[in-house]
């Protein structure tokens, strides 16, 4: 339960609050079940906070069981990760997160495609890429930045190839 309590704080981080609660006994019994942790110091939450907890509680309990679960395992590694990688990962979200939509857009389709990969091929591709001098990486960047979206499926492929002939 106290895992619970854990993932829906983390939770809070990622997206605003919808719901109005107020006082603890407002809050369905699902929620306060959940959220009992919370009990003492409720009321002197900021209610943007109350309401945001109160919101993740009520997503929760309408979360098949398997969602549940996995939702549970991922807080579990979150919580393993040293603060420093925590923190940067933090650092890399909200970067993230003020990108322009486009581009956002664009990075996703490019980690939905390397998802789609074979693992041992995703695994090469890590390699292949971690072997890159800091120079070698930004020269990449701004190669696959600058290219048309032709001339980008042409790098990656010889990317891929390099890789391969090693």
């Amino acid at each position: 339960m106290t895992n619970v309590i854990l993932l829906l704080t983390a939770l809070l981080l990622c997206s605003a609050a919808q719901a109005d609660t107020g006082r603890w006994d407002d809050l369905p019994p699902p929620s306060r079940e959940l959220l009992q942790n919370l009990k003492p110091q409720w009321d002197s939450l900021p209610a943007e906070r109350r309401e945001a907890l109160a919101e993740r509680a009520r997503r929760w309990s309408q979360m098949p069981p398997e969602q549940q679960q996995a939702l549970q395992e991922r807080f579990r590694r979150w919580q393993a990760l040293p603060p420093e990688k925590r923190d940067d990962l933090k650092a890399r979200y909200q970067a993230f997160q003020r990108l322009p939509p486009e581009q956002r857009d664009g990075l996703m389709r490019r980690w939905q495609w390397f998802r789609t990969l074979p693992p041992e091929q995703q695994h090469e591709l890590r390699e292949r890429w971690e072997a890159l001098t800091p120079e070698e990486r930004k020269a990449w960047k701004t190669r696959m930045r600058d290219a048309s979206p032709q001339e980008r499926r042409q790098l990656r492929r010889q990317f891929i190839q390099q890789r391969r002939q090693r």
